[in-house]
């Protein structure tokens, strides 16, 4: 027998003017569950209280802590109205009985979700809410623009550097101690023939962290080279060249107008070279490199350099790796190592492999499939905190804390972070489903010493992603040279 909530409203007002009481609704909804044949867990009465909203209604919340519970597995009024009158709430108890697998019932309406009529009526209920949230984002970002547009910030959970922003305060102030670095920064720029580069690696030395507490970066320094909130403007939508704006801001400035200027007069200078694009092949370590420091991913980097010769100068491009966590935030002490170095150590890692006796290699579990469990559930947890940053970062945007730039950027990082996520998660599950048996670690070496000289770059790259899970490496200052050393500690085999 399905577990009923029989839900009762009315107020004063409606039960003279309609001539329903609550006991004539109960009576009603009690004979319609017993023909139907459904259990009456409870009943919830709210009587003389408006439909309004569901906050002050003491009975409706207690049927939804019942649901959430798994106590009621199906809601009976007498019409959809005495639920609720507000759209917006009507809407969010459809996706909550939803959520909880908890069917709903209106006797007047006969709206069932056991009967197509009423599931289309769910349907419908999704588009209005689809609607609504389309339509609050408008709204929104139309009041942000007439804010900006005003002369106020709208700056949520990151300000300018230079600046801070009470809760509540529609003007930013003077953050003295920052601003000191921002009139730094131009007259490093304008007076000290620094370029970003240079001026965010002296901001490193000093230990002066940014506004997110992070390291300066070179297109971080540009940023507050070209931000006009110095000479007191407000910018609205950065990111969109068809919406961006700039007015006069309620906020003091920092700068004046001649020095912000000549310091864009300098940007635009600036010559723009467009290196040629290398193809991922000649990088064929790429994807299972790991730090051996701090075990992040390695990301792959084109250098350029200039060789003169019989009079002619050619630019020379040479690949290397650096690791991801040195690139971001400096977290990280790994130097980074030239694409030679790096296949050096590799091959003087894999004739080592192939001198290791065959009883050895049986010591290191070469027969046992990998455990890739500990990955599995190191993912899962981060597609969830992923998913969970990104509701509250709505939640923030539409309580008017995040602007929609903000918001969009937000959400942007964190989808291209959950996809992947996704594609590794979508790579173990393939193994786990498909590989079974491993290739003894001296095969695959003999096989590399045998034919790596005479592969070119695309077969070393199919050899490298058919046959290795990880090489972990890390690279150290040499002892003669000008390159650093690369040192492999080890690489690990896919089962295949």
């Amino acid at each position: 027998m399905l577990s009923t909530g029989i839900y009762l409203r009315v107020s004063t007002e409606e039960q003279v003017r309609e001539g329903y009481s609550i006991r004539a609704q109960e009576e009603k909804l009690k004979s319609f569950a017993t023909l139907k044949d459904w259990h009456i867990f409870n009943i919830y009465a709210d009587e003389g209280i408006s439909g309004k909203d569901i906050e002050s209604r003491p009975e409706m919340k207690r049927l939804i802590t019942d649901i959430e519970s798994g106590k009621v597995k199906n809601v009976l009024v007498f019409k959809i109205d005495r639920l609720t009158r507000s759209t917006k709430n009507l809407i969010e108890l459809m996706e909550l009985f939803e959520r909880y697998s908890c069917a709903f019932n209106s006797l007047s309406e006969s709206i069932t979700t056991d009967n197509a009529a009423g599931r289309m009526f769910l349907k419908l209920v999704g588009l209005f809410a689809e609607f609504e949230r389309e339509n609050l984002v408008e709204r929104l970002r139309l009041g942000f623009e007439r804010k900006a547009r005003e002369g106020y910030t709208l700056a949520g959970c990151r300000h300018s550097y230079g600046y801070d922003r009470e809760n509540g305060n529609k003007i930013q102030e003077i953050n003295e101690e920052e601003a000191e670095i921002v009139k730094r920064i131009f007259d490093m720029y304008l007076n000290g023939d620094s370029n970003f580069t240079r001026i965010a690696k002296t901001l490193n030395a000093q230990k002066v962290p940014t506004k997110m507490g992070k390291r300066w970066a070179a297109i971080t320094v540009k940023d507050v080279l070209q931000n006009p909130t110095y000479i007191g403007k407000i910018r609205y939508s950065c990111r969109d060249e068809n919406r961006y704006f700039e007015v006069d801001g309620h906020h003091a400035p920092i700068l004046d107008e001649t020095t912000f200027f000549a310091a864009q007069d300098r940007i635009k200078k600036i010559q723009r070279i467009a290196y040629t694009k290398r193809p991922t092949v000649s990088v064929y370590f790429c994807g299972v490199l790991y730090c051996t420091v701090c075990g992040c991913k390695l990301a792959s980097k084109w250098n350029y350099r200039e060789r003169h010769s019989t009079g002619k100068t050619r630019k020379l491009a040479y690949p290397t790796y650096r690791c991801n966590n040195a690139i971001k935030n400096g977290g990280c002490t790994s130097r980074s190592m030239s694409h030679a170095k790096l296949e050096q150590a590799f091959l003087a890692h894999i004739e080592r492999v192939g001198e290791v006796s065959a009883d050895k290699l049986d010591e290191h579990s070469d027969t046992t499939k990998p455990n890739h469990s500990a990955e599995l559930t190191t993912i899962t947890s981060e597609i969830a905190l992923i998913d969970k940053r990104t509701k509250e970062a709505m939640g923030l945007y539409m309580s008017g804390s995040l602007d929609f730039d903000e918001y969009q950027n937000m959400t942007t990082v964190g989808n291209e972070r959950r996809k992947e996520l996704e594609t590794r998660l979508e790579q173990l599950q393939r193994v786990l489903q498909t590989r079974t048996v491993f290739f003894n670690k001296s095969e695959i070496a003999a096989n590399v010493r045998a034919n790596w000289q005479v592969m070119d770059d695309t077969e070393r790259q199919q050899f490298i992603q058919k046959f290795v899970y990880k090489i972990m490496a890390h690279s150290e200052p040499p002892q003669v040279g000008r390159f650093n050393d690369v040192i492999i500690e080890d690489v690990l085999f896919n089962e295949y």
